[in-house]
C-alpha cells in the first residue's frame, strides 16, 4: 500500500463510529505502510482514535497505543495514554496482567512511566471510580514490580511504586508503609524466602508496625531452636533473646532462651562459675524475669566493682542478659530478695553487659555510654550483635550522654538500622548536640574542635536527608 493510500484507508476508518476492530486493522496497517513524516503529521488523529477506542475497549485502545509508540516513540501522546488508563480502571477487561505488561513496556522509556502515569491520572480521578477488581489486581502487580525491581523493596521507599501502592489498594488494605512492608514479608514467607522474609518483618517492626513483631519473633526462634540443637550456642542465644523481647507472651521463647544461655554457658544457669561477670548477669536476668527489678538492682550494684563505676576491657557475650526485659522499672523490694550476692572477683572482669544493663536499669545514662564504649572497643562493627539490650536503646540512652559515641555506634551499625526511622531520630538528636558542644569549644578557644565537630554533625545531618 502507498503512503497516500494508507493514509486514505486510516482516515476513512476512523468515520466507522462504534466500530472498534477497524479502527485497530487500519491503525495497524497505517503504522506498517506509511512514512515517518506521515505519522508525525497525523499524531492528532491517531491519538484522538485512540481515546475513541478507549471509552468502549480500554484494553485494545492500551493495544493500539502500545503499536503507535513503537512506530513513533517520539510521540508523547499524554491525552491517548491518560484515556487509555482513565477507562482502564473503570471497566478493566479479563486479560489484566497482558495489558500491564503492555502498558508498562509501551511507556518505559518515555517521560512516564506506567506508575507515574497512573498517579497522574488516579490522582484527578473520584477514589470511588476504579472498580475492586482492578484494584486488587493491580496492588498485586505493584507488589510484584518491587519484588522484581529490588532484592529488599522496602529499602525504596521513595520509589513511585511505593507511592502508587496506597492510591490503587482496595478499602480495607494496609494503611501504612510499615504494614505494606509487613505484607511484602507474608509474601517471602509464602514462597520460602526465609531469609527476605525476615527481613522485610524486621523493617516493618521498626517503622511501626505492631504486626510485623510476632512474625519476626517467630523466625527469630526457629532460627535460634537450629542453632541450639546443631550450631552455635552463642548465635542461639541472640536470636532466642531478641524473640523472647518481640513477644514477651510467647513463654516457649524464654524456656528455649534459658536453655540456650545453659547450653553457651557448659551447664545450667544457675550453675555458672561465681565470680564471673556471666554469673552477674544471668543471676540479675532471672530476678528481672521474676518481676524483681529492685533485687536485680541490689545485685548489680553489689556484684559490679566500685558500685558498678569500673570500666571493663572486652566481653561476655550479651546474650546471659537476655530476659531482661527491655523496658524495666526499679521498684520497691524486700532487703532479703534474691540470691546470695554474686560479686565479680576477676581482676579484669569484662563487666560491659551488667553496666548495661544497671545503667539502663537505674537511667544512669553515663554509666550505659561506658559499657557501650567498651562494647564498641572489644567487638567494633559487630557490637550490635553482642548487646544484650536493644540496639536502639543502647544508642538512645548513649546519644543523651555521649552523642560523638552515640555518632560512632550509629556509622557501625547495619544499614536497616542506620538508614531506619530510629536511626535517622538518633543521628538528628546527635548532631544537634555535637553541635551545641562545639559552641563550647568556640567560647572556650579551641576552634579546631569546634570545626572537627561541625563536620560530624553535617555528616549525620546530611545521612538522615538521604
Amino acid at each position: 500500500m502507498s503512503d497516500a493510500g494508507a493514509v486514505r484507508a486510516f482516515r476513512m476508518a476512523t468515520h466507522r463510529e462504534g466500530e472498534v476492530e477497524p479502527r485497530l486493522v487500519a491503525m495497524r496497517d497505517f503504522l506498517a505502510n506509511a512514512s515517518d513524516a506521515e505519522v508525525v503529521r497525523n499524531r492528532g488523529l491517531i491519538e484522538s482514535q485512540i481515546q475513541a477506542v478507549a471509552t468502549q475497549q480500554p484494553e485494545t485502545a492500551a493495544r493500539m497505543l502500545a503499536d503507535v509508540l513503537g512506530r513513533d516513540p517520539r510521540g508523547h501522546y499524554a491525552r491517548a495514554i491518560d484515556a487509555v488508563l482513565r477507562w482502564w480502571v473503570v471497566q478493566p477487561g479479563s486479560d489484566f496482567a497482558e495489558t500491564w505488561t503492555t502498558l508498562e513496556k509501551a511507556l518505559e522509556a518515555g517521560p512516564r512511566p506506567l506508575e507515574r502515569a497512573l498517579l497522574d491520572v488516579l490522582g484527578g480521578l473520584d477514589p470511588r471510580a476504579p472498580v475492586r477488581r482492578w484494584r486488587v489486581a493491580a496492588t498485586t502487580r505493584v507488589l510484584d514490580c518491587l519484588e522484581e525491581r529490588f532484592e529488599q523493596p522496602a529499602r525504596h521507599p521513595d520509589h513511585d511504586l511505593w507511592r502508587l501502592l496506597p492510591v490503587v489498594a482496595p478499602p480495607g488494605a494496609p494503611g501504612t508503609r510499615a504494614e505494606w512492608v509487613c505484607v511484602i514479608g507474608d509474601r517471602a514467607a509464602a514462597r520460602g524466602a526465609e531469609a527476605a522474609a525476615r527481613t522485610c518483618y524486621r523493617l516493618a517492626f521498626e517503622q511501626g508496625c505492631a504486626a510485623a513483631a510476632p512474625r519476626l519473633a517467630h523466625r527469630l526462634a526457629v532460627e535460634g531452636h537450629r542453632e541450639l540443637t546443631g550450631g552455635d550456642p552463642e548465635r542461639a542465644v541472640r536470636y532466642l533473646y531478641e524473640a523472647a523481647m518481640l513477644d514477651p507472651d510467647h513463654a516457649e521463647y524464654r524456656e528455649l532462651h534459658r536453655a540456650a544461655v545453659a547450653a553457651r554457658d557448659g551447664g545450667a544457669a544457675a550453675g555458672v562459675r561465681p565470680g564471673t561477670a556471666a554469673a552477674l548477669v544471668v543471676a540479675a536476668a532471672d530476678l528481672l524475669e521474676r518481676g524483681d527489678d529492685a533485687g536485680a538492682v541490689r545485685l548489680l550494684r553489689r556484684g559490679l566493682p566500685g558500685g558498678g563505676g569500673a570500666s571493663g576491657l572486652g566481653g561476655v557475650s550479651g546474650g546471659g542478659a537476655a530476659t531482661a526485659g527491655g523496658a524495666a522499672t526499679v521498684g520497691a523490694g524486700p532487703d532479703d530478695a534474691g540470691p546470695e550476692p554474686h560479686v565479680v572477683e576477676e581482676p579484669y572482669a569484662d563487666t560491659w553487659p551488667a553496666r548495661l544493663l544497671l545503667g539502663t536499669l537505674e537511667g544512669d545514662d553515663s554509666m550505659v555510654a561506658g559499657a557501650a564504649r567498651d562494647l564498641l572497643r572489644r567487638y567494633g562493627a559487630g557490637w550490635v550483635r553482642r548487646t544484650p539490650l536493644g540496639p536502639g536503646l543502647v544508642l538512645h540512652r548513649v546519644t543523651r550522654a555521649d552523642p560523638e559515641l552515640a555518632a560512632t555506634l550509629l556509622e557501625s551499625s547495619p544499614a536497616e538500622l542506620r538508614d531506619g526511622r530510629l536511626g535517622r531520630a538518633v543521628a538528628t538528636a546527635a548532631a544537634y548536640r555535637i553541635l551545641a558542644l562545639g559552641v563550647r569549644d568556640l567560647g572556650a578557644g579551641r576552634p579546631e574542635a569546634a570545626r572537627a565537630r561541625a563536620d560530624l554533625a553535617e555528616r549525620l545531618l546530611a545521612g538522615d536527608e538521604a
